[in-house]
């Protein structure tokens, strides 16, 4: 099945419209792999939606679920697509801003701990982490 039909589907069933835009959107994020910005997104998209668009609809997208805000500690957020990736985290370079996946997540012993210690909460449903620090590329520049 094509991208576009599927993205279609989910959108469907997200409870969302299957515009154009939001499709386009959702292919953009496929086709990079990775984390962008909203003005990534839009120079991608190369006038095909105008910037108030493309932000309601990374929000729809986002409260669907289909997309996933991460914060990289920048002055703006990062957005990248939920959908046909397994749950996974980030390391992020300090100096370059270059970006890792990294898909061991084995974070049990974390929540577990968490859990216990909370007052007010009885399970956890998601969590997100990020990690950061220097590259190899920048750890030789310093050198």
């Amino acid at each position: 099945m094509k991208s576009t039909a599927t993205f279609e589907n989910l959108l469907r069933k997200g409870g969302l419209k299957a515009t154009s835009g939001r499709v386009a959107i959702l292919d953009v994020l496929k086709s990079r792999g990775q984390t962008m910005t909203v003005s990534e997104i839009i120079e991608k998209l190369k006038g095909k939606l105008n910037q108030v668009t493309v932000y309601r609809a990374v929000e729809a997208l986002t409260k669907s679920g289909l997309v996933r805000r991460v914060d990289l500690q920048h002055p703006h957020t990062h957005y990248e697509l939920v959908v046909g990736r397994g749950h996974h985290h980030h390391v992020v370079c300090d100096r370059c801003g270059s970006l890792e996946d990294i898909e061991n997540c084995n974070t049990n012993t974390l929540e577990t701990a968490t859990l216990k210690e909370s007052k007010r909460f009885n399970s956890i449903r998601t969590h997100s982490l990020e990690f950061f620090g220097i590259c190899d590329k920048c750890a030789k520049l310093a050198h």
